[in-house]
């Protein structure tokens, strides 16, 4: 059930309008209800092996609430993880071993054999959401270890932690500081409201209006590269920055829009990334729910910047190269995910030998440079994000930098206008008063009518029929 779809809006106004007529733990049971419905419509069997997970992690929390040391901690983290490799990076696995020992054994017709003839299906399905709700409960388990999280939750406000479907999917990554406190002064204000109906009307945009459009401009040069021209190749690499920012963030404005409107406050993924002066920057603002999650649980626990200096390289590298890992099972992830690791380092090392004064305002030239470079690094680093293979992400490459010859885009006006808009939007978010920062005047509310008004005619007029999420894939 696509947040874009007239399903999702039909089954949105009934949850919304039905929510606030229950209340305490009627109202908790509806929403987990409501939440397991919407993951059902995507796969049931997959939605009773999500509650399975959902029912042992509230069992293995309990258990560690009263112990610290329990060893169930070690099979909660066993249990979790072993459900996101088998189900994610079984065959990524699979094919390595194959390619290692040419084995037959490890052939996929084996596998695809095996599964046939014990389970009646052809291949491992990826479970919608399971890398984000993996992050979810193991992120809350290890709060519960080290003493940062003492809620003690009964099992329906846990459900509804980690199944509330306005976040379900693709985030953001709600930690439970963020959560549980809301369910104990459940009351949405008009303010929230409001803002939670711009952030639909605003996330609608982006995706279905810039996003949508651009994704049959630009996948196809990803699929297949060596088809077009230099010119293209660029084209689309540009396009995909204004559509993976379109895309996700236009998830999380409807995300927060819809948690808003039912009540529950969730927290910003983007601000304004676009216009970071660095990579580090770019990584607080840039899918910052991923960023804090990765910072908290994997690049500290190898010990941070606290150990030596080029031990500190290798760990923010390994903490990247992790987090692109996460993204997919694909060696295209792990270069982009080691590239991002790499220029953190490379940056940290520039500031330890210029030492700067931070105390004194950059002048203008330099905020514009590192703008420049961070934007260009970031695109540059797209076809290992984006294309299927290292050889599509390398062929285009190879196409930008040498002008090779093929078929030229039409749509080149297209990419240009989505780019402007994207920084665009990208500049309002800097600006905390926009639309307003009161949303109880008449003028907000004029505001609110007139811009639904323009997003549901653009929809009518410019949606492209719809494409999946970017992030559902991971």
């Amino acid at each position: 059930m696509k947040f874009t779809s007239l399903g999702f809006l039909l089954f949105f106004l009934v949850v919304y309008c039905l929510h606030w007529v229950f209340r305490g733990k009627l109202r908790l049971g509806f929403l987990f209800l409501a939440s397991l419905a919407f993951y059902a419509a995507w796969s049931i069997p997959f939605a009773f092996h999500f509650f399975a997970i959902v029912v042992l992690n509230h069992f293995f929390n309990k258990q560690i609430l009263k112990n610290k040391s329990s060893f169930w901690y070690p099979v909660s983290l066993f249990v979790n993880f072993g459900n996101l490799f088998l189900f994610k990076y079984f065959y990524f696995l699979w094919a390595l071993l194959f390619q290692l020992t040419g084995s037959f054994f490890f052939a996929p017709e084996s596998i695809q054999t095996f599964l046939n003839s014990q389970f009646g299906v052809d291949s491992i399905t990826l479970p919608l959401a399971i890398s984000f709700y993996t992050f979810q409960m193991v992120a809350y388990t290890i709060d519960i270890k080290r003493g940062n999280a003492e809620e003690n939750p009964n099992f329906l406000q846990f459900a509804l932690f980690i199944f509330f479907f306005p976040q379900l999917v693709a985030g953001p990554i709600v930690r439970h500081g963020e959560f549980f406190y809301q369910l104990e002064v459940w009351n949405a204000k008009k303010e929230q409201l409001f803002e939670g109906y711009y952030l639909v009307f605003l996330g609608l945009f982006k995706k279905v209006v810039l996003a949508d459009n651009l994704s049959p401009v630009i996948e196809p040069v990803f699929q297949n590269p060596d088809q077009y021209d230099g010119v293209t190749n660029l084209i689309a690499i540009f396009g995909y920055a204004a559509r993976v920012f379109c895309d996700f963030s236009g998830y999380t404005d409807l995300a927060r829009g819809l948690g808003k409107l039912l009540g529950i406050n969730l927290p910003e993924n983007f601000h304004a990334p676009y216009l970071s002066t660095s990579v580090r920057e770019l990584w607080t603002r840039w899918h910052m729910t991923l960023a804090t999650w990765i910072k908290d649980y994997i690049y500290f626990p190898l010990g941070g910047s606290r150990v030596s200096e080029y031990r500190g390289y290798v760990n923010l590298i390994v903490t990247f190269t992790l987090a692109g890992f996460w993204h997919g099972a694909n060696f295209t992830f792990i270069i982009w995910g080691f590239l991002h690791g790499f220029m953190l380092s490379l940056e940290r090392k520039i500031e330890l030998i210029r030492k700067p004064d931070k105390t004194i305002k950059l002048p203008k030239w330099k905020k514009i440079s590192g703008f420049v470079y961070t934007f260009l690094f970031f695109v540059l680093s797209i076809p290992f994000f984006n294309a299927p293979s290292v050889q599509n992400a390398l062929s285009m490459y190879v196409n930008v930098f040498t002008g090779s010859a093929g078929e030229r885009t039409n749509k080149s006006e297209l990419v240009l206008y989505s780019l402007i808009l994207t920084f665009l939007l990208n500049y309002l978010q800097t600006k905390p008063s926009f639309p307003r920062e009161n949303w109880s005047t008449k003028t907000s509310f004029g505001f609110l009518l007139i811009f639904s008004l323009v997003v549901t005619i653009l929809l009518g007029y410019l949606a492209p029929g719809g494409t999946e999420f970017i992030y559902f894939q991971f």
